[in-house]
């Protein structure tokens, strides 16, 4: 029986109050524990709001004090499904202009594994960002990041937010939260990749500049060279004494065999290239095509005294034996091989178009370093324990007037640091490039 004065048996009927939808709390999720009732209760009225707007402040992850700003520009949308009695009322979304904001401080380091960083792979943990391997192993090696990361747990709480409200409600999935939610998720994920990589220097990949083609300009001042008078003198290197006239240029049109004063002053151009970048080109020393000649003569034989003067560190300024690769080129008759000292590989190596092996090519040339040491360093080389190697996987000619050109390729490409990747068929462009670099005393 009711207390006298009470006039109704039950209490009196009140219309269900509207229910927002709110974001995991950052207390529980995130393991503030010092929170007080009070403070717990104030975050959770303002941290759904906050967190589904993107707006809220960076998160002091070094304080027990957190507190969350909301925007008041807010959308409502009004569901009308009475089926649930667990169907929220409204849901408090953001608009599609909102930007969610990226914290400007962020300092990570990149995995050596080089793994790509995926969203699945990010752990908050401690006020700091965490990456974790894909295993589920509980002891799996983690790499701590030495700053807090606040903008990564309010993505997180904001993603969680919209997956639970999005399954829920249908009409959320209709005005596509899926793009929108996936759209944030690359922006932040290609924000932090730029911090992982910042201090990674870019890679040069240098295959393609012995390629690049040729402009209109250069193709026509190579033609008009060719064809202008035989005896005009196109070019003057000062410090090496040598002209090249139309005459001595036309060894580089189609079908012709080179000639030595081309061929020594492409090498004098590839030692000045070196010179003018050394950090991209290895450090070689080229001889001219008569070096071998007077080496090795063809009546009195080895003669180092021959040649022992061309390599004086007042007429070079530095030691053969400072150098990566010394090139030797090789006219035999008629045809032109190339010669290797390779001093960094310990080994001599012979480059023949033809795939032809001299063996005393090479011995002599063991025999010049070890003098050439002893001579200008005072240095006992023992060249016994060298390899000598006939390179056989290089490019070949099928043709009779080539060999120049493949000569001076081998070289040009090793002193790149670059393997012989090109082919016969680019002999042609070869030739108008080394005609077009003569003619501007510049080889690139």
């Amino acid at each position: 029986m009711a207390p006298p004065g009470n006039h109704h048996r039950y209490p009196e009927l009140k219309s269900p109050l509207r229910r927002q939808v709110h974001a995991p709390s950052p207390v529980r999720k995130f393991g503030f524990s010092a929170f007080t009732r009070q403070n717990r209760n104030a975050v959770g009225q303002v941290s759904g709001n906050a967190l589904l707007n993107g707006n809220c402040n960076s998160l002091e992850r070094n304080t027990l004090d957190l507190r969350l700003q909301c925007r008041m520009d807010r959308e409502v949308i009004d569901v009308d499904d009475d089926d649930d009695d667990d169907e929220v009322d409204y849901v408090e979304v953001i608009s599609d202009d909102d930007e969610v904001e990226i914290v400007e401080n962020v300092v990570a380091m990149e995995e050596e594994s080089e793994k790509e960083v995926s969203l699945d792979g990010l752990n908050v943990e401690n006020g700091s960002l965490m990456v974790v391997d894909d295993d589920d192993d509980p002891q799996a090696d983690k790499k701590s990041l030495n700053r807090p990361v606040t903008d990564v747990c309010s993505f997180e709480a904001y993603r969680k937010a919209l997956k639970s409200a999005e399954n829920r409600t249908s009409k959320l999935k209709a005005r596509g939260f899926g793009d929108f939610l996936r759209e944030r998720c690359r922006g932040l994920l290609q924000s932090l990749r730029s911090f992982f990589r910042q201090d990674e220097e870019p890679v040069q990949d240098g295959r393609s500049e012995p390629f690049e083609p040729l402009s209109k300009e250069e193709l026509t001042a190579v033609k008009d060279a060719f064809s202008a008078n035989v005896h005009n003198i196109l070019v003057s290197h000062e410090n090496s004494n040598i002209d090249i006239t139309v005459e001595k240029l036309r060894c580089l049109k189609p079908g012709q065999w080179l000639n030595d004063e081309v061929i020594n002053l492409y090498l004098v151009l590839l030692k000045e290239r070196e010179a003018r970048e050394p950090k991209k080109f290895i450090k070689c020393h080229f001889f001219n095509t008569f070096f071998f000649t007077k080496l090795v003569n063809s009546g009195t034989g080895y003669n180092y005294n021959a040649v022992r003067r061309w390599t004086s560190m007042k007429k070079l300024g530095y030691h053969l034996i400072d150098c990566d690769k010394i090139f030797i080129p090789i006219h035999m008759n008629i045809h032109w091989t190339l010669a290797v000292i390779n001093i960094k590989e310990r080994k001599f190596q012979y480059l023949d178009s033809y795939k032809g092996r001299e063996p005393r090519i090479l011995d002599a040339l063991a025999r010049y370093f070890a003098d050439e040491v002893k001579d200008k360093n005072q240095v006992d080389v023992d060249v016994s324990q060298w390899r000598q190697e006939f390179v056989q996987d290089l490019p070949e000619q099928s043709n009779g007037f080539d060999c120049g050109m493949f000569m001076l390729k081998y070289m040009d490409f090793y002193s790149r640091g670059l393997d012989l990747c090109f082919t016969e068929e680019h002999m042609a462009y070869f030739r108008v490039r080394t005609a077009k670099e003569i003619l501007q005393l510049r080889a690139e």
